[in-house]
């Protein structure tokens, strides 16, 4: 009996002797896997990362999106209360409104590898972030053209680079499109636009702004674009100016933190057709009054909302190019999912 008892305790000494050997390789295996990846990002900071980070809360708007693209959303603890799109990322906790008001302390008790933010950031928050222990990563990702190297970044800090080239094969596919066709339309003939920006009137961009961008490349001329300073690229203008100015199309790009329907975006375009100054402005009088949802600006979705402006900017050249069918390929593709129908210009352009 004590023979079988001591053989017994010799076995369980054993199956834990193999436990702990186990253990200790998956430890040096996840060791060996991890790598320090330094990324200067669109600050000029260089950022040091234990690549591939696990726990990621997302600030800027639109950088949500893209982190989703490339892992389907397993490396996000938190985000900001505009990112909601695909509809999982509702399931992430609200972690601030944006970079300009994180929540310090639940992003504390999230304990993340890192912060991914936009410039809207104080240097307080972030200093207090990185007191902490938690690498901030500032990135600006609205601009398309800039987004390229963050798609880069966010890949090799995630260990998903394979992934964030097939992300940027396919937006530089529907760049380069929209770029030759445009390259052959004059200056001078191009349209000329007034962007209105969250549905404040007579709210404006200028250069510097990334929806100043997207105008130039989808093929429209800005009215207000040197109307800045290349620090205040958002600005108010006078009704008086506009229509003295008398844009060939008007656009309004409302914001939301809930997905808007067609109610919402016609009621916005009825608003802007009933200011009594616009009722003789070429804009109104031709019907080039647009509005497109925030959704679709920014983010991994700007490249849709860049598309929405070719056609609503030169239809002819476009005429053949259907946005949402776009928009549902990078969906299903890069989220997996389904895309909602619903509208995100209205009236439609096509």
């Amino acid at each position: 009996m004590c023979y079988n008892k001591l053989r017994f305790t010799e076995g369980k000494n054993v199956i834990r002797n193999v436990l702990w050997i186990l253990v200790c390789f998956s430890l040096l295996a996840t060791a060996a896997s991890a790598e320090k990846v330094n990324v200067v990002d669109l600050e000029g900071h260089i950022v040091n990362v234990e690549a591939p980070v696990h726990k990621v809360v997302s600030l800027g708007t639109g950088d949500a999106g893209y982190i989703y693209a490339l892992d389907k959303g397993l490396c996000l603890v938190g985000r900001d209360s505009y990112s909601y799109l695909p509809n999982d990322l509702q399931k992430v906790p609200v972690a601030g409104t944006s970079s300009y008001s994180p929540d310090l302390e639940l992003i504390m008790k999230l304990n993340p590898d890192l912060v991914v933010a936009d410039s809207m950031i104080s240097d307080e928050n972030r200093k207090k972030l990185e007191s902490a222990g938690i690498p901030v990563l500032m990135e600006w990702i609205a601009d398309p053209v800039q987004g390229i190297k963050v798609m880069e970044d966010l890949g090799r800090v995630m260990g998903k680079e394979e992934r964030a080239n097939e992300l940027i094969g396919f937006i530089e596919r529907y760049q380069d499109l929209i770029r030759e066709r445009t390259s052959g339309i004059k200056q001078e003939d191009r349209p000329r636009v007034f962007f209105e920006w969250t549905k404040k009137p007579y709210y404006t961009v200028s250069n510097g702004s990334s929806s100043d961008t997207l105008i130039g490349l989808a093929g429209g001329r800005n009215i207000a674009k040197n109307l800045g300073n290349g620090t205040h690229s958002f600005l108010s203008v006078s009704p008086e100016w506009v229509v003295k100015t008398d844009p060939d199309v008007i656009i309004q790009t409302p914001t939301s933190d809930k997905p808007l329907n067609e109610a919402d975006l016609k009621e916005f375009r009825d608003a802007i057709l009933s200011r009594p100054e616009l009722k003789d402005a070429k804009a109104v009088k031709t019907g080039r009054v647009y509005v497109i949802s925030g959704e679709v600006m920014y983010g991994i979705n700007s490249i849709i909302g860049e598309l929405y402006l070719a056609k609503c900017f030169n239809p002819d050249q476009f005429k053949d190019i259907d946005p949402e069918a776009v928009q549902r390929e990078l969906v299903e593709k890069f989220y997996g999912q389904s895309q909602e129908e619903r509208p995100y210009v209205y009236p439609s352009s096509s």
